[in-house]
C-alpha cells in the first residue's frame, strides 16, 4: 500500500481519511485488487455511523446497516463511553482505479467525495486516565468558588464518565435529565445554523458544566455568554481553532508543550506543564498574594493612623508632644514598614481557598477592613497615650504644658560636683527636704497657707530664701536659668522614652496580630521566617536607638539611663495592653469576616463547599 492522499482530523467534521493505493497483492478483502484506491476513515461513531450503509462482518464480507443495526451499535458505544472510554469508529470505502475528484481540489469536496457509502469495519475504545491530582484540584476549585466547565469534543457519554471521575459532576446527584451536561448540538436548534438567543443560551450555560461534541466556534459562544452573566471566564486551549475563545476570555490559557503558536499568541498565559493541577495552584497563590497586599495595608494605615493620633491628642490637650521628629523618622523605616512588607510573604492561611471569589472591580481595602484599621489604630492610640501621661506624671510632676513650665515652681539645684541634690520643697513658709531626687520629679513650691492668705511666692524669691536659709554652699537656680531647664527637658524626655519603647514594641506585637484577619496570634505565630527577621531587626536597631552613645540622647533624645525600672514596667504593659486589645477586636470582628467572606457558599450531596447559583465572579473553562 502506499499513501495517496490524507485529510486531517478537524473539531468540525469529527473524522479523519487516509486514501491509500495498493500497488501489489494483499489479503485485505476490502483493498486486494492492484492499483485500485481504498479510504480508511476514522473518528466520532455517531458521525461515522451516518455516513455508512453496510458494515463488515468477522470473516470480511460485507452486509447491509439499516437503522436497527446502527442503533445496536451506538448502544454499544454507549456502553463503552460509560465506561469512560473514547470509542473510535472505523470504516472504509473502495474508490476504484481513478479517485472521484480532483486532487487539487478544496478539502472539503474532498471529503464530500470520499465519505459517501462508507462500510463499517468495526470500533475500538481507548481509555486517557485523568493526570494525578485533577480531582482533587476539581475539588479545590469548587470549594474556592470556582466554577469549572468542560468543553471537550468526546462523545457525550464519555465526557459525562470523564467529568464523574474528576469531580465536575457529582455522581449522586447528576441525572442525565438535570441540564447539568449537554451535546453542543443543543446550541443550535438547526443543525449548522444559527446559534440560541441570548436569553435561552444563557439559560443553558448557568446551569451546564459539560459540553460534548463542541466545535471551536461553539467555546467562543460558550464564553461570551457566560461573560453576559457576570462570570470571569479562564479559558484553556492548545489548537488553532481555540484562539477565538482564547482572546475572547478574560484569562486566555494556552498549554504550553501541545499548544500551537497560534493559541499561545491569542492567550494572556501560558501553561508551561500543560497540567490543571498548575491553574488552581496559581488561583490559591494570587490569592495569597492579594492577602498580603491586604494586610500590609491594614497594618500600614492602622499604625500610621495611631501615631499621626497620638500626636494630635497632645497638641490638642495641651501636653508636651511625646515624639521628636526624628524619632518619627526611626518608627517609619524601622519599625513600620519591615514588618508591613514581611507580610507580603506571608505563607497561605486554612481558608485561602474557601473564600468567595472576588469581583473584578473590588477595592483592595474592604468596609470591614477599613473598620479593623480605625479600631487597632485607636486601640495603639489609647494605649500608648495612657502609657505616656503616666510616665509624664511621673517624671515631671504634671501633664500639662504649663503647668509644668510654671514659673511658681520649685527650683533646681545645682550642686559643684553637678550632682543632683534632694529637692526642696516649700510648704507654708518651711522646707523640707524630700526624699525624691530634683532628676526625678519636680514639686509645686506650696504657699497657699499664709496668714493672712497672700499670693504664692514667685519662684525667684523661693529661691532666694532657700539659698538664704539652707547655708550649706548649694547653688538654688530660678526659673529662666537654663540649669533648670535641663531639669524640665528630662523630664518630658524620660517620658518620651518610656512612650517610645512602648510604641515599638505595641507595634512589633500588632505587626504578628496582622498576619491574619480572623486568626489569633498565636496560631503559627512564627510561621513566616521575612516576619520574624523584620521583626529582629526592629528590636536590635530600638537598642542601639536606646544605648548607642551620641545617637541616644543627642540625635534621638531617649534618656533610657533615667527612666529605671518603673519606664521599662509601664512601657510593657503598656504594649501588652494594646496586644490584647488588638486580639479582642480580632476575636469579635473576625466572626463577620468569616461569614461575609463565605457568604453564598452551599455544601453539596459529598460534603463540598461550593459557591451558590448566586455567586458570579470566576469561572475556568477546561477544553
Amino acid at each position: 500500500l502506499e499513501y495517496a492522499l490524507e485529510i486531517p482530523f478537524s473539531s468540525s467534521r469529527k473524522m479523519m481519511v487516509t486514501v491509500t493505493k495498493t500497488t501489489g497483492s494483499t489479503d485485505l478483502k476490502h483493498c486486494s485488487k492492484t492499483n485500485e484506491h481504498t479510504a480508511h476513515v476514522k473518528g466520532a461513531p455517531n458521525y461515522i455511523l451516518e455516513k455508512c450503509n453496510s458494515y463488515m462482518t468477522a470473516d470480511g464480507s460485507v452486509k447491509p446497516l439499516d437503522a436497527a443495526g446502527k442503533k445496536q451499535i451506538l448502544d454499544k458505544v454507549d456502553e463503552l463511553s460509560e465506561q469512560a472510554l473514547r470509542v473510535l469508529a472505523v470504516a472504509t470505502r473502495p474508490l476504484g482505479a481513478s479517485l472521484p475528484f480532483n486532487l487539487e481540489a478544496d478539502t472539503d469536496v474532498k471529503f464530500a467525495k470520499i465519505v459517501d457509502g462508507l462500510t463499517l469495519c468495526g470500533l475500538c475504545a481507548s481509555i486517557d486516565p485523568e493526570r494525578d491530582g485533577v480531582k482533587e484540584a476539581v475539588l479545590d476549585s469548587k470549594t474556592a468558588g470556582v466554577r469549572v466547565v468542560m468543553i471537550t469534543g468526546d462523545y457525550l457519554k464519555t465526557a459525562i464518565a470523564i467529568a464523574k471521575n474528576i469531580n465536575i459532576l457529582n455522581r449522586k446527584t447528576f441525572t442525565e435529565n438535570n441540564g447539568e451536561a449537554t451535546d453542543c448540538g443543543a446550541l443550535r436548534p438547526v443543525k449548522d445554523g444559527p446559534y440560541l438567543g441570548h436569553a435561552e443560551m444563557d439559560k443553558l450555560t448557568a446551569s451546564t458544566s459539560v459540553f460534548a461534541r463542541a466545535k471551536p466556534e461553539d467555546k467562543l459562544e460558550i464564553v461570551k455568554s457566560l461573560q453576559r452573566q457576570g462570570w470571569v471566564c479562564a479559558m484553556t486551549g492548545d489548537g488553532v481553532n481555540d484562539a477565538p475563545a482564547l482572546n475572547k476570555a478574560d484569562i486566555g490559557v494556552a498549554m504550553g508543550l501541545e499548544g500551537t503558536e497560534v493559541a499561545k499568541g491569542a492567550s494572556d498565559m501560558i501553561l508551561t506543564d500543560d497540567n490543571f493541577c498548575s491553574i488552581v495552584r496559581a488561583i490559591e497563590k494570587g490569592r495569597i498574594i492579594y492577602a498580603g497586599i491586604q494586610k500590609f495595608v491594614s497594618f500600614i494605615m492602622s499604625v500610621h493612623f495611631a501615631e499621626v493620633l497620638q500626636i494630635f491628642l497632645c497638641i490638642v490637650s495641651k501636653i508636651p508632644v511625646m515624639r521628636q521628629p526624628l524619632q518619627i523618622l526611626f518608627l517609619i523605616l524601622v519599625t513600620d514598614l519591615p514588618p508591613s512588607i514581611a507580610l507580603g510573604f506571608e505563607p497561605g492561611e486554612p481558608m485561602t481557598m474557601k473564600r468567595k471569589p472576588r469581583p473584578k472591580t473590588q477595592p483592595v481595602v474592604l468596609p470591614w477592613m477599613w473598620r479593623g484599621i480605625v479600631a487597632n489604630g485607636m486601640i495603639l492610640t489609647v494605649c500608648i497615650f495612657c502609657t505616656y501621661l503616666i510616665a509624664l506624671y511621673a517624671y515631671a510632676g504634671a501633664f500639662l504644658t504649663d503647668d509644668i513650665t510654671d514659673p511658681k515652681r520649685e527650683s533646681c539645684a545645682i550642686w559643684p560636683k553637678d550632682e543632683w541634690a534632694p529637692t526642696l520643697k516649700i510648704d507654708c513658709g518651711l522646707w523640707t527636704a524630700c526624699s525624691t531626687d530634683s532628676s526625678s520629679a519636680i514639686y509645686d513650691a506650696a504657699c497657699a497657707a499664709y496668714t493672712p492668705p497672700t499670693d504664692a511666692i514667685e519662684l525667684a524669691e523661693a529661691t532666694a530664701a532657700i539659698t538664704a536659709a539652707a547655708g550649706d554652699g548649694a547653688i538654688y537656680t530660678a526659673h529662666g536659668n537654663p540649669d533648670c531647664e535641663i531639669c524640665i527637658e528630662t523630664s518630658i524626655r524620660r517620658a518620651r522614652t518610656s512612650a517610645f519603647i512602648s510604641l515599638v514594641w505595641a507595634e512589633n506585637f500588632r505587626a504578628y496580630c496582622s498576619r491574619s484577619f480572623e486568626r489569633p496570634v498565636w496560631e503559627g505565630t512564627f510561621s513566616n521566617p521575612s516576619m520574624n527577621k523584620a521583626i529582629l531587626m526592629a528590636q536590635i536597631s530600638l537598642y542601639v536607638a536606646l544605648f548607642l552613645p551620641g545617637l541616644n540622647e543627642d540625635v534621638l533624645g531617649l534618656y533610657v539611663y533615667e527612666i529605671h525600672g518603673f519606664g521599662w514596667g509601664i512601657a510593657f504593659i503598656g504594649a501588652m495592653a494594646c496586644l490584647v486589645g488588638c486580639e479582642v477586636y480580632k476575636f469579635i470582628a473576625g466572626q463577620y469576616v468569616v461569614k461575609e467572606e463565605l457568604a453564598g457558599y452551599e455544601e453539596d450531596a459529598d460534603g463540598v463547599v461550593s459557591p451558590s447559583t448566586s455567586m458570579k465572579e470566576v469561572v475556568v473553562n477546561v477544553a
